[in-house]
Formats: structure tokens, sequence, C-alpha cells
């Protein structure tokens, strides 16, 4: 029988040397994120002007074998200076910030031509994203100990929306057609 602790340890061998991290760990559970505490990667997110972050919730159940992964990520955008609207400069601050969770993908890069901290010209950021990367770690670690993967909470909730959905809509055309027939 499998715990959430030996599959922790797991993921966390394989997360060295990557800017992955495993953190908050419970009886049941444990969080893989980018570790934004080490020096090495938060300098590449702050240069980089990265404004996303995702985090990778594992819960397992030992006793059923089983685990899962729900996704969770967060956005924050902040601008500070002056607005210069109606001619009249004037301080202003502006934030936003979203959440989102479940299961889902993320790809993004970036690419900028610059000169660099030596005075170099070329690429001052060549950034590439893919949240996935964070949840192959572990499915390969819980694979090969054994562990089932299941669908999370948030995604078996969405699928039982999107089930009543496409039930309320071929109830619908049902009714319209006898309403035509009639």
């Amino acid at each position: 029988m499998v715990d959430a602790a030996q599959l922790a340890a797991e993921v966390r061998r394989a997360t060295e040397e990557t800017p992955y991290t495993v953190t908050d760990e419970t009886p049941d559970g444990f969080t893989v994120q980018i570790d934004v505490v080490d020096q090495k990667w938060w300098t590449l997110m702050y240069r980089r002007s990265l404004s996303q972050t995702f985090r990778h919730v594992v819960r397992v159940d030992a006793e059923a074998g089983t685990y899962d992964v729900t996704d969770k990520s967060a956005t924050v955008e902040w601008a500070a200076g002056a607005d210069v609207g109606g001619g009249v400069p004037r301080p202003t601050l502006k934030a936003q910030a979203g959440f989102s969770q479940g299961t889902f993908r993320s790809k993004s890069f970036r690419k900028e031509l610059g000169v660099d901290d030596d005075g170099n010209v070329g690429a001052v950021v060549d950034y590439s994203f893919d949240s996935a990367e964070g949840n192959r770690l572990i499915d390969e670690q819980a694979q090969r100990l054994g562990l089932t993967k299941k669908m999370n909470k948030t995604a078996r909730i969405g699928l039982v929306f999107a089930l009543v959905g496409v039930l309320g809509a071929l109830v619908a055309g049902v009714v319209l057609v006898v309403l035509a027939i009639l």
C-alpha cells in the first residue's frame, strides 16, 4: 500500500535540478509547484515578468491505491505610474487577480531581443512553459509505484454540469420537435 509520503518522496527526487518543489505535505497529499523561494528560479520569474503561477495539488487514497491531481492557477497583474489622461498627470495604481482550478493545460512562450546585462545583443528573454510538465513529474512516479489516477473533484463536478447541459439541450430539442409536429 503506497501512501502520500512515499509518493511525495519519489516526486521530490524527480524534481531535483528542476524549478519544481514538493510543498505542503499532509497525511493524504502534497503540492508540486515552482520553487519561488529558490533565488535561481525567482530571478527567472521576476526578470521574465511572469504573473501566473501553477500548483498541482495531489491527494492519495492509500487504501484504494489511487491518486488525483488538481491543477490550480493564479494570475496577478499590477501597474503603478502616472496617468496623463486629460493632460494632468496623476498617480495611479491598478491591480487585478484571477484564480482557476480543475484539470487544464496551459502553454506559453516569450522571446525578446535586446541588450543583456553584459551589453551583448541577443535574446534577453527566451522562456517557455508547459503546465503539463508538473503533472508528468507526478504521474510518472505514481504509475511507477502502482497507483491509479482518478478524476479530481472539480473535474467530476464539471463533468456532471456538462452532462446536465447536454441532457437539457436534448430535452429542449425533443420538445421543439414535438411542438413542430403538433
